[in-house]
């Protein structure tokens, strides 16, 4: 159904400070994303992003699937609850959705 975790978005309190932090502990190199987020990339690509506080996600792991209102619908069917409905982003379109043990896990399908 679905890879491993193929991208990951940090919502922040302060998006300058988290950004900061990554920076300076893991090495991490910012470049610019999409208005409202830097993104972490490096030899093979952008690989996180950090934004604004929407919610209290924190960290949000990203795993493709093939078609993301068929995992919703199963996620939900499976015990998860939805956080976020189905949104188009810069890559295509995600919804996220909380597990039965209380972790956040967004469905992205890639834009075509």
């Amino acid at each position: 159904m679905s890879a491993a975790f193929v991208w990951f978005h940090n919502s922040s309190e302060d998006p300058g400070a988290s950004v900061d932090f990554y920076e300076t502990l893991l090495g991490w190199k910012r470049t610019e994303g999409p208005p409202g987020m830097t993104m972490f990339a490096g030899q093979q690509g952008p690989f996180a992003a950090v934004g604004a506080k929407n919610g209290s996600l924190g960290w949000v792991p990203y795993v493709e699937v093939e078609d993301v209102d068929a995992a919703t619908k199963e996620a939900q069917r499976l015990g998860a609850t939805l956080l976020e409905a189905k949104t188009r982003g810069p890559a295509g379109e995600f919804s996220i959705v909380r597990d039965p043990g209380g972790a956040a896990i967004a469905l992205w399908q890639k834009a075509r």
